[in-house]
């Protein structure tokens, strides 16, 4: 897409609403319900889903993500279970019954009190995270099959949703046999001595009844996405669960044997390459080009990691976000291969490093002393780093900044919460706050986070020191609440005019923690701007040359945040 349309008259924009609310042309009527399923058919379940061909969302596309084009039925030997349907009926969404949330219990209050012993906090923790995971379980594991498990649009306990529209994009965009969007490369340390071994992670995420009445907000049962102006917030007792698989083996890693593998429909890089499981076309491909390049077929995935959100309005923050590591050496003997898991730890806060401060040194030793906004299980980090290589930054169990709590699939640079709380409203040139200060802003480098002590003042950006950089995203954002980019002297780190909101909102617009729902609006944002593109060369060809006429291949202009929970 074109930042043209961000100079577009409202004249122009034939049979849209507005920017930030319109509907597909010609979307497909939803299918009737059956057995109380939460599945409508609304929203694209998967890119080049074909029941949305008609919209032009897959023009000139080389279709390789669907039934059809990859043979998926009963005669292919590959075949383990239909296609995925997204969960996306939100109105249908009510509360659950706090008392079926054992989490709420008052016996964690003291989970929360940064005067807990760690001991007694690692504890709580262990069965605060294990009441939330048999929570997402329960109704969702239970088929028999776990390629046939998570369909929650068959759960018969409690309902289940997925974010929309994390379809358009063709390298991210959902593969059509279990939902998964393609995220973030990883490069693993592996055995033996250092090697390199460079993975890709394949993510599906659902949000609970609790979460259904905010999503419905910003999702209409019209297939009509309704931008926020305003920040969002999910309501307490929300729960949002994630699987992270990879393209490592048990070969690689031991503890990835005995964990449930799945056949994804996903694209690989080419071969030789420094990370052969990751497509990177050219940087000015256009979409069509791009799924020429990144074709997707039928491979095998292992899960990894499975992550947890919970608002929680004990959490000094209102969140506190967990994660959970493939054991599947260690725990073989776990009857049900979704069980065979470990909790990696809880957090609740960024532990925010004094004013000046460096948050690569702040705590102190925090395997010694603890954190007060988290607890981490480092005999897990342990096990998962002795599967790996000698490269510290680089093995499976490496945290995040000074071991603040972060997954194997995550950057050690970062924090769970110090990636989520910067998830905000696309503006209207679609930009979105980089995850981590080491992405770039638009293409333009920043002062990296988590800088070590010995970093060389170089590498300090447009006068940001690296412990401001720190204060920024290791700061304590409240639910609900922008993400702040202004350091206290006025200087923003992300550059002058920075949101560029058409309401001149000069703060981020909050999408509560939710990277999934910052990363769907700006693939929709992308998509009602080609489609206003399409009608300017309409418009134009009635006034001018019929050259004018000629159709343009789309490009994907905007950047996606690489984690989306």
């Amino acid at each position: 897409m074109s930042a043209r349309l961000t100079c577009l008259s409202a004249a122009l924009l034939i049979g849209l609403a507005s920017a930030s609310s319109a509907a597909p042309p010609t979307a497909p009527a939803a299918p009737p319900a059956h057995n109380d399923s939460t599945c409508t058919g609304t929203w694209p379940s998967y890119w080049q889903d074909p029941t949305f061909d008609k919209t032009t969302m897959w023009e000139d596309q080389q279709v390789s993500d669907t039934p059809k084009s990859q043979h998926w039925d009963k005669s292919n030997p590959q075949y383990t279970n239909p296609a995925f349907r997204i969960s996306d009926a939100f109105s249908t969404g009510r509360p659950d019954d706090p008392k079926t949330q054992k989490w709420r219990d008052k016996k964690f209050d003291a989970l929360f009190k940064p005067d807990t012993p760690q001991d007694v906090k690692l504890k709580l923790a262990e069965e605060y995270g294990w009441d939330v995971m048999h929570y997402i379980q329960d109704g969702n594991i239970s088929s028999g099959n776990i390629n046939t498990d998570w369909d929650i649009c068959a759960n018969k306990h409690r309902h289940w949703y997925n974010m929309p529209f994390q379809t358009y994009n063709v390298l991210q965009g959902r593969e059509f046999i279990h939902g998964l969007t393609r995220e973030a490369p990883v490069t693993f340390s592996a055995k033996p001595g250092n090697t390199t071994l460079g993975t890709t992670v394949w993510a599906v995420g659902f949000y609970n009844g609790n979460a259904a009445p905010t999503l419905a907000k910003v999702w209409g049962a019209n297939g009509v996405a309704t931008v926020p102006k305003t920040d969002v917030a999910f309501h307490e007792g929300t729960v949002i669960g994630k699987l992270l698989f990879t393209t490592a083996t048990d070969k690689d890693f031991a503890f990835l044997a005995n964990m449930p593998r799945w056949t994804a429909n996903i694209s690989s890089g080419a071969p030789g390459a420094s990370n052969p499981t990751y497509c990177t076309p050219p940087s000015n491909a256009t979409m069509p080009q791009q799924s020429q390049q990144c074709p997707r077929a039928p491979a095998k995935v292992t899960l990894l990691q499975f992550d947890i959100g919970i608002r929680d309005a004990r959490s000094p923050n209102g969140w506190v976000f967990g994660t959970f590591v493939a054991d599947g050496e260690a725990k073989a003997a776990e009857k049900n291969p979704w069980n065979r898991i470990s909790l990696l730890g809880l957090i609740y806060g960024n532990d925010t490093p004094p004013y000046g401060e460096l948050a690569y040194a702040f705590p102190v030793n925090p395997q010694a002393n603890g954190f007060k906004q988290g607890v981490v299980a480092w005999d897990v980090a342990a096990r998962l780093n002795a599967a790996g290589g000698s490269y510290a930054p680089q093995q499976p169990g490496h945290l995040g900044c000074n071991s603040r709590l972060n997954g194997p699939a995550d950057n050690n640079a970062s924090s769970c919460f110090s990636c989520h709380m910067s998830a905000s409203v696309p503006d209207k040139n679609n930009s979105t706050p980089p995850l981590i200060a080491q992405f770039t802003f638009n293409g333009n480098p920043l002062t990296p986070q988590c800088a070590p002590p010995d970093t060389p003042a170089s590498k300090e950006v447009n006068g940001v020191t690296f412990a401001q950089m720190d204060s920024i995203y290791f700061a304590e954002t409240k639910c609900g609440s922008p993400f702040n980019t202004v350091l206290p002297n006025g200087l923003c780190i992300l550059g002058t005019n920075v949101p560029d909101y058409a309401d001149k909102n000069p703060k981020w617009v909050a999408t509560d923690f939710s990277l999934q729902m910052s990363g769907a609006l700006v693939e929709w944002k992308e998509w009602v701007g080609d489609l206003a593109e399409d009608k300017l060369t309409l418009l134009a060809a009635k006034k001018g040359p019929k050259a004018l006429a000629r159709h343009v291949a789309r490009t994907f202009t905007a950047h996606l945040p690489e984690r989306g929970e």
